[in-house]
C-alpha cells in the first residue's frame, strides 16, 4: 500500500450562477462508458416548443430531449449517519417507494460525514477526492484544513454531478447540509455558494433548531436565521453591528455527545445568536427538515413552471446527533420523550427496544480487536445512554418520512410522479454499541452499510431486491446515466441504473468493496484504517502512527482484522487473533487463514491504488 496521496492545489475561481428563466451554461465533460469515453461537445439543452416569444424560457416536455430519450427528475434524499437496518423502523417511507429497489448491500467508501459526502457528489474515493476527515486531522505542516475547504481546495467544487447533469439542460438544487466546515468559507466569503447549483438552501452549521442557512434562489445569495423562539421573544440575529462569519456554535462531528437525557439543575435558556440577513421566528414550527421540505417543494413548483428536468439534493440533519425531533415527536427538544404519535409510529419498530441484541453489542471478548476498540470499552459508555441514543436516532427519521411524503404528494399534483426518479440513501452508518463503538468511521458493518432505495416509476416489474454490492460513489455516475451526461474520467463509481430497471447484462462486476478511515487515533477513537470486504469475508489493516498526519497509507507492520462473514455475520471472532483451539472452533485452518489474507492484502492493496 506504499503510496502518497496526491493533494491537488487548485482553487476554484468565481461562483457559476444561472437564474430561473436565462440559458443553461454548459461545459465539456466525459463518458466513462466502461473504461475511458469521449468528449462530448456542449449542446442545446432542450427542444424548443410553444414558449412565448421573447420571454427566455425554453418549455420542454419529458419525452422531448434532444436524443429521443426521456429524461427524468431526481429526488435524492440523504440522511446523516443513518445505519441500514432502521429502514425496517420507516414502514412508511416503505409504503410511499413500493415500487422501488432496495439494495441490501449498499456501503459507504469512508463512513464519515465529510469524506463519504464528498464522495457522493464526485463518485470518488477519499483517496482520490483529498478529502479524509471532518477536518480534525493535521496536514504534512502540522494545519488542520476543515473539510469544506479541503473539497475545494482540491478542485472538487466544479468537479461534482450538479454540473454533470447542468450540461444536458438539469435544473439542480441544493437543501441542507453540505460538507463540514462549510461555515469556515463563509466567515471570510459569506456568499460563496458552489458551481453548478442553481438553487442553493444550505446549512453554515447543520442544526435541528436554531439554524442558519445561505439561501440564493434567482437572487443574490443571502444568510438567514430560523428560530426556535417564539415571535415575541427578543434575539440578536440581525447582521448589523456584528462581524461577519460567527454563526451558530460549530456542529460536533460525531454528536452523539450531545443525547444525555434529563439535565440536572436550571434548564437552559435558549437564544437566537447567528449573523443573518434575515431572522425567521417561527417558534417550534422551525424545525429544519420541515423548513427544507419547503424548499425543496418550492424548487420542485418552479422548476416543473419552467418545464425543465431538475435534480434536488435533500439533506436533512436526522439522525445526525443530537438527534432530536419536530415538536409532534418530542414536544421538549431538552428532554428525550416522546409524544403518542411517535411512539405509536415505532410501536412496529424492533429496534426500538432492540430485544435480540447481537453478541457484538457490549462484546465481552475484545482481546482480539485492534488496540483503537479495546479502549472504546475502556470507556464503558452507560448502556441507558445508549439506548437513547438509539430511540431519538429512530424517531428523528420519522420527520423525513414526512417530508418524503408531502414532496412525493405535490409531485402527483404538478402530474410529474411518474417522471421523477425517488433516490434515498445515507452518507455512513453509526454503532450503537457493537464492540463498544459508539460513533461511525469504523470498518465493521454497523458502520460501513447504508441504506439505499431507488424508484423509477419507468421500471416494469418492481419491487426489486439487489444483492449486489454498490457504493457511495456510484450515485453520481448514475445520476448522469439517468440524465444522459457525461461522467469524466478517474471517477471510481459505476452506474448502477441497470440495477434498477432490470436491463444489467451479465454479472455486475464489482465483487469487493473498500472502506478507508482516516481518524484522530486518540484513546478510544478510530485510527487510520482500511478494510476490504467480499460477500465471505473482511479484512482490515489498521495503522497507529502519524500516517494520519502524513495523510497517506503506508507499508508496515499493520494490526489485522480477518472476519467469515458467513459464519460470523457479528465480526465477534478475528480469526487473525485467535488461539488454535479458537481458530480450530470455527472450522477454519491456519494454511486458509493465511492464504485468504495474503489474497485479501493484496486486493485492498489495488483498491487503494486506483
Amino acid at each position: 500500500m506504499g503510496r502518497w496521496i496526491s493533494l491537488g492545489l487548485l482553487l476554484v475561481a468565481g461562483v457559476f450562477s444561472c437564474n430561473g428563466t436565462g440559458a443553461d451554461k454548459v461545459g465539456g465533460g466525459k463518458d466513462k462508458g466502461g473504461k475511458g469515453g469521449k468528449t462530448e461537445a456542449p449542446g442545446p439543452s432542450a427542444v424548443a416548443t410553444a414558449a412565448p416569444s421573447g420571454s427566455g424560457a425554453v418549455a420542454v416536455t419529458g419525452k422531448g430531449r434532444p436524443d429521443g430519450k426521456a429524461r427524468p427528475n431526481i429526488l435524492f434524499v440523504l440522511a446523516d449517519d443513518q445505519r441500514a437496518d432502521t429502514l425496517s423502523c420507516m414502514p412508511k417511507l416503505g409504503k410511499l417507494l413500493a415500487r422501488g429497489t432496495t439494495f441490501k448491500n449498499n456501503f459507504a467508501s469512508t463512513p464519515l460525514c465529510c469524506p463519504g459526502r464528498s464522495s457522493v457528489l464526485t463518485g470518488k474515493y477519499a483517496h482520490n477526492h483529498g478529502v479524509l476527515s471532518n477536518g480534525d486531522i493535521e496536514d504534512e505542516d502540522g494545519s488542520k484544513s476543515p473539510g469544506a475547504i479541503d473539497f475545494r481546495k482540491n478542485g472538487n467544487e466544479s468537479k461534482t454531478f450538479a454540473g454533470w447533469l447542468q450540461q444536458k439542460g438539469y435544473r439542480t438544487g441544493y437543501f441542507g447540509k453540505y460538507l463540514n466546515a462549510y461555515d469556515k468559507i463563509l466567515e471570510t466569503e459569506p456568499t460563496h455558494v458552489p458551481p453548478h447549483w442553481d438553487e442553493w438552501r444550505a446549512f453554515s452549521h447543520a442544526e435541528f433548531f436554531d439554524f442558519d442557512l445561505l439561501e440564493r434562489g434567482l437572487g443574490e445569495a443571502k444568510a438567514t436565521r430560523r428560530c426556535y423562539l417564539s415571535n415575541e421573544a427578543e434575539d440578536d440575529g440581525d447582521r448589523k453591528g456584528k462581524k461577519k462569519g460567527k454563526g451558530a456554535a460549530a456542529e460536533k462531528s460525531d454528536g452523539e455527545e450531545n443525547a444525555k437525557g434529563k439535565k440536572k439543575g436550571k434548564k437552559k435558556e435558549r437564544k437566537c445568536k447567528g449573523v443573518a440577513d434575515e431572522v425567521v421566528r417561527n417558534g417550534k414550527e422551525n424545525y429544519s427538515t420541515d423548513v427544507l421540505r419547503d424548499q425543496v417543494i418550492g424548487f420542485i413548483r418552479k422548476v416543473t413552471q419552467e418545464g425543465k428536468p431538475w435534480i434536488a439534493h435533500f439533506a436533512p440533519k436526522a439522525p445526525h446527533g443530537p438527534f432530536l425531533s419536530p415538536a409532534r415527536y418530542q414536544p421538549d427538544p431538552d428532554e428525550p420523550t416522546f409524544s403518542k404519535e411517535a411512539l405509536d409510529r415505532l410501536s412496529s419498530c424492533a429496534l426500538f427496544d432492540w430485544k435480540g441484541r447481537p453478541p457484538s453489542y457490549l462484546e465481552a471478548d475484545m482481546t482480539d480487536k485492534p488496540q483503537w476498540i479495546q479502549e472504546s470499552k475502556a470507556k464503558r459508555t452507560a448502556e441507558d445512554r445508549l439506548d437513547r441514543v438509539r430511540r431519538m436516532q429512530l424517531a428523528s427519521v420519522l420527520a423525513t418520512e414526512d417530508a418524503v411524503e408531502d414532496i412525493l404528494k405535490v409531485l402527483g399534483e404538478l402530474g410529474v410522479a411518474d417522471e421523477t426518479i425517488i433516490v434515498y440513501t445515507g452518507d455512513n452508518g453509526f454503532a450503537w454499541g457493537e464492540h463498544w463503538h459508539t460513533h461511525k468511521n469504523c470498518a465493521y458493518e454497523e458502520c460501513i452499510r447504508v441504506p439505499l432505495i431507488v424508484m423509477d416509476p419507468r421500471a416494469a416489474g418492481g419491487p426489486r431486491t439487489v444483492d449486489d454490492f454498490t457504493m457511495n460513489v456510484d450515485l453520481a455516475p448514475t445520476f448522469a446515466a439517468w440524465s444522459g451526461a457525461s461522467v469524466p474520467e478517474k471517477v471510481d463509481g459505476m452506474s448502477f441504473a441497470g440495477l434498477v430497471d432490470g436491463t444489467a447484462k451479465g454479472p455486475w462486476p464489482r465483487t469487493e468493496v473498500l472502506s478507508e478511515c482516516w481518524g484522530p487515533g486518540i484513546a478510544g477513537r478510530p485510527d487510520t484504517h482500511a478494510a476490504v470486504r467480499t460477500k465471505k469475508w473482511k479484512y482490515v489493516e489498521h495503522y497507529t502512527d502519524n500516517a494520519r498526519t502524513k495523510l497517506r497509507v503506508h507499508d508496515g507492520s499493520p494490526e489485522r482484522e480477518l472476519y467469515d462473514l458467513e459464519k460470523d455475520p457479528f465480526e465477534v471472532d478475528n480469526l487473525l487473533r485467535l488461539s488454535p483451539a479458537n481458530l480450530a472452533r470455527t472450522g477454519h485452518t491456519k494454511d486458509l487463514v493465511d492464504t485468504t489474507t495474503a489474497d485479501l492484502a493484496a486486493k485492498l492493496k489495488a483498491l487503494e491504488a486506483k
